[in-house]
């Protein structure tokens, strides 16, 4: 069996940081998220233009320290630094309600307003472990959970599964039924349970034909 994590690299990782914090930074920025530094440091020169030469200095100066490397990115580096990026615009998007004028649409096709957020919620969180694994790793988390099974084939044929379990562990929590406290609960319950009720059976299955294909164990 082999490790699944040593498909990080540690200068993988450092870039996936480091474009992840570049992004935030550029984030905040735009939508003027750090206008408190710009006020402080007007305080501080007498001048509001001072100030804001001086804090895009500090972020370009910021960027480049966290960007520039010398030599070329190797291949890890890139997909981390590209996947990183990608995940924090996405984040980006959804947290200033840039993906808000999807709830209209789903709307006029019979998905009330709380479902279709929880629907647009589930579907972000689903992107972003498939951009943070595949970022780190050059893999799938599918084919990181199940490659040490041989006898599965294709394991990221399995992807419709978990995003729709995703959204439904996203409507679960955020308890878009309006049901009580009980059934809370319980649907929060079956939720979870659903891999191992879905995908075990369906990988020990396969996994038992296996190995009745090879030897007579089972006809005894």
């Amino acid at each position: 069996m082999g490790d699944p994590w040593k498909s990080i690299t540690p200068k993988g990782v450092q870039a996936f940081v480091n474009a992840s914090i570049a992004t935030l930074i550029v984030w905040l920025t735009v939508e003027s998220h750090l206008a408190i530094v710009i006020s402080s440091l007007a305080k501080l020169f007498s001048s509001h233009t001072a100030a804001i030469a001086s804090y895009y200095a500090i972020v370009v100066l910021a960027l480049y320290k966290l960007l520039y490397k010398r030599g070329a990115y190797d291949v890890n580096e890139k997909r981390a630094t590209i996947y990183a990026t990608f995940t924090l615009i996405l984040i980006w998007f959804v947290w200033e309600g840039y993906f808000n004028f999807i709830v209209a649409p789903l709307g006029m096709i019979g998905i009330f307003p709380a479902l279709a957020n929880s629907l647009i919620t589930g579907t972000v969180i689903f992107v972003i472990f498939i951009t943070v694994y595949y970022g780190l790793h050059g893999k799938y988390f599918t084919t990181l959970m199940l490659e040490h099974m041989p006898w599965v084939i294709a394991p990221d044929k399995f992807l419709p599964f978990f995003w729709i379990w995703t959204n439904a562990i996203t409507a679960g929590v955020l308890n878009v039924f309006d049901v009580n406290a009980f059934w809370y609960f319980v649907n929060l319950f079956f939720i979870f349970l659903l891999p191992s009720l879905f995908i075990g059976t369906k990988v020990q299955e396969k996994h038992g034909m296996r190995i009745k294909d090879k030897d007579d164990y089972f006809d005894d």
